[in-house]
């Protein structure tokens, strides 16, 4: 049976109201101002008007079990109000129409509406859950990243619906998406799978509670979701989400040269410009009738196209993004400025226009200089069998290249230093861009195993996005600089790339800027090819910010984790440097991402290993005291003399005092602890890789002597002696155990003698004035 209810004016329900099994239809203005209670299988429906849900203390709920339940339902066009965390339906509410309806539902205290646009006519339900959707499946695609622990949806339908979830402060959306609202998804439990899946979602720049969405409140929508396939649905995170394709409000701001009409447009607004404009700006659209000037770090972020006969006039490091991969892009005028530069240095560069990048090059001019050329010669790197450095003659979006300083003014000697403007017209690059790479399967290490590639944005890009999309590469890229200047024939006292992965960087020199994750606009780098494939640069690497590291300037990494780097320095402007660390995404063995390969041609280096492969980055499981990291070292031909490592940028665990870094020394059995004193030793040979080992504890030998405090070596016929206290007293000793020299009395920290004995081992016992006594093997070789 059924029954009709109708009232020109207001219907208040004074106490509890329940509805058994029949249903009841409502005109005209409602308000609940008592609880009600739709009981299984029941419905209220509203049919017109408005529901209001009061001001009263007073619920709505229907009986709440996805296989029968009671629904308070509404028709098309009726208006609902009220809606709160207090006064909400804590339950199933249902829907008969095909336009846009926001769902009153939520649970707990949480009001959590959803919006649904059912595809086709017919009826649709909603309800919220304030629990863990684990209950519901645990299982998930490898896409999915997380889901909500909170929080979830059901939605049920016989179409095909766009769905739209919102989120609050207790849906913990920042700690879901690490920060990153383009991480944000829908997540569907598919039934016929049994898995929580990604739904072609993304976070809306509105919600559609009418704010702008922020990680405190807002909405994410689902288009054509299949609710014959999925009915639950939560909030998920993925890795590298792009940001959303925003529609247009079709509300047109306009620019006349001094001020907006009506007012500055938003990311949904479409814009012309009809007037010179300065500044960063965002827009939907955007018409240029005249220029926009972009100064360093200002940005212009289009959603989708551009058009019009003005152009973007940039400084080197102001951006240009758009989203719509196949939208027109704008010409830009784009003037790149390098860091400072010697005679015959070389720049690594890419192209961020669709048009000719090469015949522009011979634009470049130093700052200050009346003639243009600053660039001699050009090559582009090849790699694979038969690979390497050739002379560049075109230039392909997304390869690098790099072009050489010319010997004129002001590089007139290998001390003078400018800067190089390099000023380009054209087109701006948007869209997918693909390369080819390749490696060398004889050396999959060496050289010919790195390609040479470029940014072909106007913009900065997200380089941990550009790894993580690009399996074919190896997970380091590499940024050249040189400490020293170039002779003229491509050879260096010291040049090294700088080096950056997800586990941290590395660098070149002391003053050497350090790569920061973004790759600027036509920058070039290298990273190594894991075989033939292809990469693939999108729009959604690409970010407003981070334009400012055309890699010439330093950066904090934020992220602290478990991890130290270690430096050698030495005569002839040798500096190596590489970083230790611990994390958990790390195994022992090789890791893409977050382990580096040595890339160098320093004459002097220092590395670590994994098996017999020299690295530059070492990441390594979660931290064990007892873990032992070899160290090895080689030496140029012209690098002679003393080398000393120290440590530095201690993170984590690091900073605690209760754990200690020891580099230890075999060959004379020293124990040092870096952070009281950095180590010196001489090196021989060309390569020393069974020597030096970092550790984090220290054995006492069999007298119970501590090895840590001081060192002790012979070389070219003298016994050196070093601590970090005053000397008392040095004994040397054969290995039958009998002493051959003795130094008492002694004042400092450093004791060199002349040492004439015949070539073999000795044993040094060395007393230090406040007590302690170290040891330390020695070897005599003439």
């Amino acid at each position: 049976m059924k029954i009709f209810i109708l009232q020109k004016g207001i219907f208040r329900f004074g106490s509890v109201f329940s509805l058994m099994l029949f249903n009841t239809l409502m005109y005209s203005q409602v308000q609940n101002n008592g609880n009600i209670y739709i009981a299984a299988n029941a419905s209220l429906y509203v049919k017109s008007g408005t529901y209001n849900f009061g001001a009263y203390p007073a619920t709505t709920a229907t009986f709440k079990n996805s296989a029968s339940y009671g629904k308070l339902f509404f028709a098309e066009g009726v208006l609902v109000t009220g809606v709160s965390n207090n006064h909400y339906t804590d339950g199933y509410a249902a829907y008969d129409g095909t336009t846009a309806f926001l769902f009153p539902i939520g649970a707990s205290g949480i009001y959590a509406p959803t919006e649904v646009t059912p595809g086709s006519a017919g009826t649709t339900a909603a309800a919220y859950y304030r629990a863990d959707p684990a209950i519901i499946g645990t299982s998930k695609s490898d896409e999915l990243v997380a889901i909500s622990s909170t929080e979830f949806w059901d939605v049920k339908g016989l179409s095909v619906a766009s769905i739209s979830l919102t989120w609050r402060t207790t849906s913990g959306i920042s700690v879901l998406t690490d920060n990153e609202l383009n991480n944000l998804v829908v997540a569907g439990f598919n039934n016929t799978t049994s898995k929580w899946e990604v739904l072609s979602s993304f976070a809306d720049y509105m919600s559609v509670l009418g704010n702008l969405s922020t990680f405190s409140t807002g909405s994410a929508t689902a288009g054509n979701v299949d609710l014959n396939v999925y009915s639950y649905v939560t909030f998920g995170a993925i890795k590298d989400g792009c940001a959303p394709l925003v529609a247009s409000s079709g509300f047109t701001r306009t620019w006349d040269g001094s001020s907006w009409s009506p007012s500055a447009p938003t990311l949904q607004d479409p814009a012309i410009i009809n007037g010179p404009y300065n500044g960063s700006l965002s827009c939907n659209s955007l018409q240029l009738n005249a220029d926009i000037t972009l100064s360093d770090g200002e940005y212009l972020e289009i959603v989708h196209g551009c058009t019009g006969s003005g152009e973007v006039i940039m400084e080197g490091e102001a951006s240009v993004v758009q989203r719509n991969t196949t939208a027109a892009a704008p010409k830009i005028a784009l003037t790149k400025t390098t860091r400072p530069k010697r005679r015959f240095d070389y720049v690594y560069w890419g192209t961020p226009i669709a048009e000719d990048f090469y015949g522009q090059l011979s634009n470049a001019i130093a700052q200050g200089q009346a003639t243009a050329g600053a660039f001699d010669q050009k090559y582009k790197y090849v790699t694979g069998a038969g690979g390497g450095w050739q002379a560049l003659t075109a230039i392909t979006n997304g390869k690098g290249f790099i072009t050489r300083v010319k010997q004129q003014a002001p590089f007139i000697d290998a001390v003078a230093e400018e800067v190089i403007d390099l000023p380009v017209t054209g087109i701006a690059n948007n869209g997918d861009v693909t390369v080819s790479v390749a490696n060398n399967p004889a050396s999959p290490n060496g050289g010919t195993s790195y390609e040479l590639l470029a940014n072909p944005y106007p913009s900065a890009i997200d380089a941990a996005k550009f790894l993580r999309a690009n399996t074919s590469l190896d997970g380091t890229l590499y940024f050249w600089t040189a400490a020293s200047s170039n002779n003229g024939s491509a050879n260096y006292a010291q040049a090294d790339y700088a080096v950056w992965n997800l586990a941290g960087t590395v660098v070149t020199s002391p003053s050497s800027q350090l790569p920061t994750g973004k790759i600027a606009s036509a920058q070039g780098f290298r990273v190594k090819a894991l075989g033939n494939g292809t990469v693939t640069y999108t729009n959604c690497m690409r970010i407003t910010n981070g334009n400012d590291n055309f890699f010439r300037m330093s950066a904090e990494d934020a992220q602290e984790r478990d991890r130290f780097k270690l430096t050698m320095t030495g005569t002839n402007g040798v500096f190596s440097q590489i970083q230790i660390g611990y994390f958990e995404e790390a195994t022992m063995g090789y890791d893409r991402l977050y382990d580096a390969g040595r890339n160098s041609v320093s004459t002097s280096q220092l590395y670590s290993f994994i098996d017999t492969q020299k690295l530059s980055i070492n990441t390594r499981p979660v931290f064990e005291i007892s873990d032992v990291v070899p160290i090895g070292v080689s030496k140029g031909a012209d690098d002679e003399g003393e080398f000393t490592i120290s440590i530095s940028q201690k993170e984590g665990i690091f900073n605690d005092s209760d754990v200690t870094v020891y580099l230890y020394d075999s060959e004379y059995g020293v124990y040092r602890d870096l952070s009281v004193q950095p180590y010196t030793f001489s090196v021989e040979e060309a390569a020393q890789n069974d020597r030096f080992f970092v550790v984090y504890q220290q054995p006492l030998d069999n007298n119970g002597i501590s090895q840590t405090t001081a060192m002790a070596y012979i070389k070219s016929g003298q016994l050196s002696v070093k601590a970090n206290s005053d000397l008392k007293s040095v004994e040397i000793y054969d290995l039958a155990g009998r002493l051959i020299e003795a130094y008492y009395n002694l004042e400092g920290t450093e004791l060199t003698k002349a040492f004439s004995h015949e070539e073999a081992v000795y044993m040094a016992k060395i007393t230090l004035s406040n007590g302690t006594v170290a040891g330390a093997k020695l070897i005599n070789i003439k």
